[in-house]
């Protein structure tokens, strides 16, 4: 089975056949969950960082401000990826064709990889080396900044 076969399936099934029939506000409110989702998982990941930097919240420990914040970060993560994945299932080989949504997709990776084994280990320390803290903020924030800026440049390539 080829890659244009698993589109051609993924772009006529009931779902994407139901999405695609109803009216553009679904299309458009499904953009709009997308983005407040991206926008409570940075704020929830920029108040987490702001806290590692000891800008903020220092009557709190890091533990407690990132558990506090997970919330936060995990409903943002659910709404993002529930409403780009029915973004996806509707036009899959408009996406899949776009380099933009490539870049996405690799961004993601690699800032799933780094939030899972770096900066989730900095944020359960109740005092983190700073060098490391710094280090593990400016690179979580620049790998979920760059996804964003790459899905923002999807409609325009």
């Amino acid at each position: 089975m080829s890659t244009l076969d698993v589109l051609n399936a993924i772009q006529n099934s009931a779902v994407a056949h139901a999405i695609s029939k109803t009216d553009h506000l679904v299309g458009a409110s499904l953009q709009i969950v997308h983005v407040i989702g991206l926008i409570l998982f940075l704020a929830s990941l920029v108040l987490i960082s702001l806290r590692l930097l000891g800008w903020v919240l220092n009557q709190q420990t890091v533990p407690q401000v990132a558990a506090e914040a997970s919330r936060l970060m995990w409903t943002g993560l659910t709404l993002t990826a529930f409403s780009g994945t029915l973004m996806f299932i509707v036009t899959p080989k408009l996406y899949y064709y776009n380099w933009a949504f490539g870049l996405k997709m690799t961004l993601v990776v690699f800032a799933v990889i780094v939030q899972a084994v770096l900066f989730r280990k900095v944020a359960k320390r109740a005092a983190p080396h700073p060098t490391f803290a710094r280090a593990s903020v400016v690179l979580s924030l620049s790998c979920w900044f760059a996804v964003a800026f790459a899905g923002r440049m999807i409609g325009f390539v």
